[in-house]
């Protein structure tokens, strides 16, 4: 496994004190670790200040202002000197150039490299036709600011002084660039679109569910102590519980299927007819994503 080390050598720190307590809007997890709610369905953010600056990790653009304040206030003002991301879609990696112009080091993997390269810009065209985002955000902006600039392969820890972060690389999930941040010792996770809390999750022709499920359970065997996720609800102390609730809704999903599969039903009344046999699950809300999660598992029982 390669792993790097990030500290004092990719940039110059400075010590800065008075560090006020998290204003409402950032929740705080431990000393230093907080997490910023989504406003309704949308992503999480979660950030760790330590003594040699800040670590961001997911940040939407179209809620960039209340999102940075919440950063800045909650750290005192010190610099964000690296930023990552779970994976490459831009609810994720919007906010990437932002801090980079700040001066902020964008880490990822090759994984999300490759799928962020071809998929930023269109993005970036479509959000400005579409006017919810400032314009100033978005024009004559340079899409290799939005890039990592260091990049690893299976893990690398930064060392923040008073906070050691993991990154690690999880392969193909949610998407093929799925990247955990892991506080070994906080016990703390930020697992990004790895985990919707009582949200139906979203899979397609990039997931590999059973993978996805998989993973889950590893981290489950972390014993985290508190799990940010990706979407949905999150608290100090929520622990495991999320990670392997989610893994019991595909396990659900999957044997349904494979029932109605093995009864003659067509993948269309499948995708029809699943949420009404998921039962206490179909109450979630985010059903819209239903269908193509369904097809996707299909197609995984299918392929075996």
């Amino acid at each position: 496994m390669r792993r790097f080390i990030i500290g004092l050598g990719v940039a110059a720190f400075f010590s800065l004190s008075g560090i006020s307590a998290a204003q409402e809007g950032a929740v705080k997890l431990a000393d230093g670790v907080y997490g910023i709610k989504g406003p309704g369905e949308s992503i999480n953010t979660a950030f760790v200040v330590g003594e040699r600056g800040v670590f961001v990790y997911s940040c939407d653009l179209n809620d960039y202002d209340r999102r940075s304040k919440l950063i800045r206030e909650a750290s005192g003002g010190k610099p964000i000197r690296f930023v990552a991301n779970g994976h490459y879609a831009f609810d994720d990696v919007g906010c990437n150039h932002m801090f980079a112009e700040q001066g902020a080091t964008i880490l990822g993997t090759p994984a999300l490299a490759k799928e962020l390269r071809p998929y930023w810009p269109e993005r970036r065209a479509a959000e400005l036709k579409q006017g919810r985002i400032k314009k100033e955000y978005l024009e004559g902006k340079n899409p290799d600011m939005a890039m990592p600039v260091v990049l690893f392969n299976d893990k690398m820890t930064l060392d923040l002084g008073s906070h050691s972060i993991e990154l690690i690389y999880m392969g193909k999930a949610h998407t093929p660039d799925n990247t955990i941040a892991w506080l070994p010792k906080e016990k703390i996770l930020f697992v990004d679109d790895l985990l919707f809390v009582e949200l139906h999750p979203t899979a397609d022709e990039r997931s590999d569910v059973a993978g996805w499920q998989r993973m889950l359970r590893t981290l489950a065997g972390w014993s985290p102590t508190t799990v940010v996720p990706g979407h949905g609800a999150f608290a100090p102390g929520n622990g495991s519980k999320p990670l392997l609730e989610l893994d019991r809704y595909y396990d659900t999903m999957r044997a349904k299927i494979k029932a109605m599969k093995e009864a003659g039903k067509s993948l269309d009344e499948i995708k029809k007819g699943i949420r009404a046999e998921l039962g206490e699950f179909a109450k979630w809300p985010r059903e819209r994503a239903i269908p193509e999660t369904a097809a996707q598992v299909y197609r995984e029982l299918s392929a075996k």
